[in-house]
């Protein structure tokens, strides 16, 4: 069953537009699906094919409709269309606040009546085409909007010309950057936008011309829903670090091998101790604390979501920015939310009144009335669970309804693995605790190319020395690959690290497939290749990222970093029972949480990049030499091929798609496991 309230408001996810649409849904909504014609659009010159969906479409909202909303406009759109219509089979799913997909179980679903009904609802502004590419899953929202980059030496009547041949007019420059425009089109509508940005591109004058893409994010970012193994128990509370074996592995190594039937209890009551050699799957980060600084003086800007960084454990750690901070923004202090354009890059008083009504429904209301209040949603994981009861209905639904509002604090999760400081036995540690951190909001629940580009150019304009951006797609942009190319030019020293992926897929996702970035997949406690991730011939190297389907292990096998909804504002008027399971949280707050992915692999190597400019505080290492020490230094010692690998690799050579200069180790690991350490 789908997530039922994925990124209510902002999740881990991949490219959303929030921009404003000034179509009405009456006039664009029945000419989405009309269209035969070849479907592409220009990258670098070459093609990029597209297939328009018929099993969805999207629904953009009126922007005054989200500001006065007292309950997320998908969940009111859903309600509204089922109660109206009676057609149970109708999902709606969020892409921020501003959009959702709507899911249609059969074509009888996509009626003349179903749009009409849409463009009758006073909160709706317009429906949008979905397309996708060959071979790919994701969902690719087209919104009537084109980032266009314009040469240097064009005059400003020289650019308003242009557009005008195109029916184009200009909503908004791309902050901190020159000559680049998010436009729309003032007469074509639906799948014809992409026609137009590829016509554009042809003009003298005109570098690029990218549809302003709205690619929901990946799910699988986030964490899969499986109950807690370990709680915390007091004993536990005495040393969070030996449950964190990306740092260190030998206590769950140990565990794992002396106890594999209660290695909870072996971690807990401090058993692990050992003197057996067992290999080391983690990234020798407390050998480097003892040689380093342990990246102090260094800003990592982190591209993605909430950052509640007044998190005890985040809080000393956040960059302020200075009064006279060139181009500083109205009231900016900690970083920039691109998506909503304010200063807040944690989760806002509006945000949070939204959320926690729904959230602590699930702590206060009996099943009955919990089933009632959400009674379509109960419907649906009954129809994905026939056999269930009301009991474990009502308990499906609020760890659902509990998870999907803990993943919109996915940029809490990525800081916290970077650069936690701990300041007492309590809490947990990043690797690099000592380094400052710059929230970036590009994201909430998908990532709006414009927002991406723009955050690029900002965190460079503050000097930040790393870039993480733990999301990615299929869906390749060159004003993405642009930025970071004009990131990379403006300074030599910056490194930008981003996730492979958790597709499985047999190449890594897009910006992590740039040329200069560097590209993480995932390994487990075991030093296997993480089942969800991604490989192939652009992957740079591998680091943990979690596994919990490890037999014996559960949750243990996760990432244990900070989480975001242990805010007081979360709890106000909630007594919790000092055992409240839920989701993958380590406390019943969910102050610390245990997560896994490619997207937390990523943070793992910005930390000991983070490490390595801390020793070098005049940056007189490039971001070449950085990354050929990174992958001197890393290792395939403790990594380990499955049957499975070697015999894929072999059938790949066999064809020819995998380079007889290419090891099995380099192409399932890249460079095999950084080390801090070295």
């Amino acid at each position: 069953m789908k997530r039922l309230l994925f990124g209510i408001l902002l999740t881990s996810g991949l490219w959303v537009l929030t921009g404003n649409l000034h179509l009405r849904a009456e006039t664009s909504s029945v000419k989405l699906s009309q269209t035969q014609e070849e479907l592409f659009y220009t990258y670098y010159g070459k093609k990029i094919p597209l297939k328009q969906r018929n099993d969805v479409i999207a629904v953009a909202f009126k922007p005054e409709a989200t500001r006065k909303a007292f309950l997320p406009l998908h969940l009111k759109l859903q309600q509204d269309f089922r109660r109206n219509t009676n057609a149970s089979n109708i999902e709606v799913e969020p892409l921020g606040k501003h959009y959702a997909l709507m899911k249609m179980a059969s074509q009888s679903s996509k009626s003349t009546v179903m749009q009409l009904l849409l463009s009758q609802k006073a909160y709706v502004d317009t429906t949008l085409p979905v397309v996708y590419r060959q071979k790919h899953t994701e969902k690719i929202i087209l919104p009537n909007e084109i980032i266009v980059s314009f040469d240097e030496q064009l005059s400003s009547s020289q650019k308003q010309v242009i557009l005008q041949q195109h029916n184009l007019e200009v909503i908004r420059p791309l902050r901190f950057s020159n000559h680049r425009y998010v436009v729309k089109s003032k007469t074509v509508l639906g799948t014809g936008i992409l026609k137009v940005a590829n016509q554009l591109y042809q003009d003298k004058g005109v570098k690029s011309a990218t549809p302003n893409f709205i690619l929901q994010r990946s799910k699988d970012f986030s964490i899969k829903a499986k109950e807690t193994v370990s709680r915390l128990k007091k004993k536990q509370t005495s040393h969070l670090l030996t449950q964190q074996w990306h740092i260190n592995s030998k206590p769950l190594r140990a565990c794992l091998t002396k106890f594999p039937n209660n290695v909870d209890k072996c971690l807990s009551e401090g058993l692990y101790k050992s003197d057996l050699p067992l290999k080391r799957t983690d990234v020798r980060a407390k050998e480097a604390w003892q040689n380093s600084k342990a990246g102090k003086g260094v800003l990592v800007a982190v591209l993605d979501d909430f950052i509640q960084w007044n998190h005890p454990n985040l809080i000393s750690n956040i960059y302020a920015v200075g009064k006279e901070e060139k181009g500083k923004l109205k009231d900016e202090k900690h970083g920039w939310d691109f998506v909503d354009d304010d200063a807040d890059t944690r989760i806002s008083e509006k945000e949070l009144a939204l959320l926690r009504p729904i959230f602590q429904d699930t702590f206060r209301l009996s099943d009955d009335t919990l089933l009632q209040k959400y009674k379509y949603y109960a419907l649906s994981i009954k129809k994905n669970n026939p056999f269930y009861n009301r009991k474990q209905i009502a308990r499906k639904l609020r760890d659902n309804i509990r998870k999907d509002i803990a993943n919109l604090f996915h940029g809490t999760w990525v800081s916290g693995i970077i650069a936690a400081r701990s300041q007492d036995a309590l809490g947990v540690v990043g690797i690099a605790p000592n380094a400052q951190i710059l929230p970036v909001t590009v994201c909430k629940s998908g990532c709006e190319t414009s927002h991406v580009v723009e955050g690029i150019y900002y965190a460079v304009a503050r000097g930040a020395d790393v870039i993480n951006m733990s999301f990615g797609s299929y869906l390749p942009s060159a004003e993405i690959k642009n930025a970071i190319i004009r990131a990379h030019r403006k300074n030599p020293n910056l490194v930008i690290v981003a996730a492979a992926g958790n597709e499985r897929n047999f190449e890594v996702g897009f910006p992590s497939a740039i040329k200069g970035v560097i590209s993480v997949g995932a390994i487990n406690i075991n030093g296997n290749r993480a089942p969800y991730s991604n490989f192939g011939n652009k992957l740079t190297m591998v680091a943990p990222g979690g596994d919990s389907s490890i037999k014996n292990i559960g949750n243990l096998g996760g990432i244990l970093t900070t989480g975001g909804t242990g805010i007081d504002r979360f709890w106000q008027g909630i007594i919790l029972k000092p055992k409240t399971p839920w989701g993958r949280a380590l406390d019943n707050r969910g102050k610390y949480i245990r997560v896994e992915g490619t997207s937390f692999a990523s943070p793992v190597v910005t930390g000991v990049i983070a490490l390595m400019k801390g020793e070098d505080p005049q940056r007189r290492l490039s971001r070449e030499e950085i990354i050929s020490i990174l992958k001197k230094t890393a290792s395939y010692d403790g990594l380990t091929l499955s049957k499975a690998e070697k015999e894929v690799y072999k059938i790949l050579l066999l064809l020819g798609q995998v380079s007889p200069q290419v090891s099995m180790e380099k192409y399932f690991f890249g460079n095999g496991l950084v080390n801090a350490g070295k």
